[in-house]
C-alpha cells in the first residue's frame, strides 16, 4: 500500500512539474500579448477580481467609432457591484451603526442615485444609518456625537461619495476637513470620490487636516484620483487609500428600466448646464423637445434635451392647493424617488447622449446604448478609462457631431423603431 501511495504521489508531482514547465514556455514564447491578457485586475491596482473581469482583456470597445453601441452591459455591471461588496465588507467590518458626512440633496438625479446606492450597500451589510450632516455649523453636533458614543465601538463616520473632493468648489472639502479634525477619536471611512486638487495651499491644508486622524480610509473611484491619494497620503500613518468603482453600481443590473419604460423620444440628450460643460458641447441644440436630421436614410428623429439637475421629481414635494398632498421628508425616500426618475428618463429614449458622469453610469446600469462626452475636469473619461471602457453599450465621442454620427449608425443597424 505504501509503495502504491508513493507511486501515485510521484506521478502527481510529475504532472504538476509538467504543467509549470508548459506555463513557463508559454510566457517565454507567447510574447507580451499572452502575458498582458492574463488579467486586468492588477492594472487597476485591485488585489481581487471575479472571473468575468479576469476573462476579458482591455478591448477598449467604447473607443471604436466605426460601430455603434449595442444594448446591455450586464456582466461588467455585476462585476463592479461585486467589487464594491468585496471592498466594503472588509473596510466596514465591525461597524454596525454609521453617521454619514456630506448629505447633499439637489434635483441632480446622479447625486440621488449615489445616496440611494450607499443605503443599498449599508443595508446589505447590516449597518444602520443614524445621522447625516454636511456642514459643522448646520449640524446638531450633540445629537451627531451622541449617536456615535452610544454605539461604540461599533460606530463610525462614513463620508459620502461623489465628485466634490476638489479645490474649485471650495465648500464640501473644507467641511470634510473640519469634520475629520473634530472627530479624531472616531473611525472615518469613505465612499468613492473623484479628486481634482490643483491649488497648493489647499492641497497642503487638506494634508494637514487629514494627517491629524489616525483611523482614516480614503477611496477613489478612478485611477488618476487614486494616484493622487497615494501620492498625498501613501506614507501617512493611520491613513489608508483604495480604488473602487462608483457606489452607484450597487444598484446592480437594472435593465428593467430599459425594457419596461415607455419610449417617448428617439434620442435623449442629457447635458450639463454649468461651467463643467464638455468641449463637445451641444449648445447649438435647443433645450426641450424637437427633431434632428441625422442624414442618410434615417433622416429626422425626435429628441429631448434636458439637464436632470433642474428637472423636477414628481410626487415628493406635494401639490399646491391640495390639502391631501403632503411633501415627503424622508432623506432615503426622496433620494430613491429622484434616482428612479433618473432611471426612467434614461429608459424613455432608444439612444442617449450625455456629458454627465452619472448619465453614463446609470445608462450602463440599464444597458441603454449611449454616447459619453467628457467634462472640462476630465472626470468622465477618468472613470470610464478605469472601469467601463469594455462596455458594449458605450461609445466615447469628442463632440456632438460625432455623437450624432454614431446615433445614425445605431438607427441604421437597428431600425428606427
Amino acid at each position: 500500500m505504501l509503495a502504491l501511495a508513493s507511486s501515485r504521489f510521484g506521478r502527481g508531482m510529475l504532472a504538476v512539474v509538467a504543467l509549470l514547465i508548459t506555463f513557463k514556455l508559454l510566457l517565454v514564447f507567447g510574447g507580451s500579448d499572452f502575458g498582458s491578457s492574463l488579467t486586468t485586475a492588477d492594472s487597476l491596482s485591485m488585489p481581487w477580481g471575479p472571473p468575468f473581469f479576469n476573462s476579458i482583456s482591455n478591448r477598449n470597445i467604447s473607443f471604436d467609432l466605426s460601430t455603434p453601441p449595442t444594448h446591455g452591459c450586464e456582466g461588467l455591471v455585476n462585476d463592479l457591484q461585486q467589487r464594491l461588496i468585496h471592498h466594503y465588507s472588509k473596510a466596514l467590518k465591525g461597524i454596525r451603526y454609521a453617521n454619514i458626512w456630506g448629505y447633499l440633496e439637489t434635483e441632480n438625479k446622479g447625486d440621488a442615485a449615489i445616496w440611494a446606492a450607499q443605503q443599498i450597500l449599508l443595508s446589505m451589510l447590516g449597518i444602520e444609518t443614524m445621522e447625516a450632516c454636511r456642514f459643522l455649523n448646520k449640524c446638531d453636533l450633540d445629537k451627531f456625537t451622541g449617536k456615535l458614543e452610544e454605539h461604540r465601538p461599533h460606530s463610525a463616520i462614513i463620508m459620502a461619495g461623489g465628485g466634490n473632493f476638489n479645490d474649485f468648489y471650495w465648500e464640501d472639502q473644507p467641511s470634510r476637513m473640519k469634520m475629520i479634525e473634530t472627530f479624531t477619536n472616531v473611525s472615518v471611512r469613505a465612499f468613492p470620490q473623484s479628486i481634482y486638487m490643483t491649488k497648493q495651499k489647499r492641497i497642503q491644508a487638506t494634508k494637514e487636516a487629514f494627517g491629524k486622524h489616525h483611523d482614516l480610509q480614503l477611496v477613489a473611484r478612478d485611477a488618476p484620483s487614486h494616484e493622487w491619494l497615494v501620492s498625498a497620503f501613501g506614507n501617512t500613518k493611520g491613513i489608508e487609500t483604495d480604488l473602487v468603482p462608483d457606489i452607484a453600481f450597487m444598484w446592480g443590473n437594472r435593465s428593467d428600466f430599459r425594457t419596461n419604460t415607455k419610449k417617448t423620444h428617439d434620442i435623449l440628450i442629457l447635458a450639463r448646464e454649468d461651467w463643467e460643460v464638455s468641449a463637445g458641447k451641444s449648445k447649438e441644440i435647443a433645450w426641450g423637445e424637437g427633431s434632428l436630421d441625422l442624414g442618410g436614410h434615417i433622416g429626422n428623429v425626435t429628441y429631448q434635451k434636458v439637464d436632470w439637475k433642474v428637472t423636477q421629481t414628481p410626487d415628493i414635494d406635494g401639490k399646491a392647493g391640495d390639502q391631501d398632498s403632503t411633501p415627503e421628508d424622508g432623506k432615503n425616500q426622496r433620494a430613491w424617488a429622484k434616482a428612479i426618475a433618473g432611471f426612467e428618463l434614461l429608459g424613455s429614449a432608444k439612444f442617449v447622449i450625455t456629458d454627465r458622469l452619472h448619465g453614463h453610469i446609470l445608462a450602463t446600469l440599464i444597458g441603454v446604448p449611449h454616447i459619453l462626452m467628457d467634462s472640462k475636469l476630465g472626470k468622465n473619461l477618468n472613470f470610464h478609462n478605469t472601469w467601463t471602457r469594455d462596455c458594449e453599450c458605450t461609445r466615447i465621442a469628442p463632440d456632438i457631431n460625432t455623437a450624432f454620427d454614431l446615433a445614425r449608425m445605431f438607427f441604421e443597424q437597428n431600425g428606427n423603431i
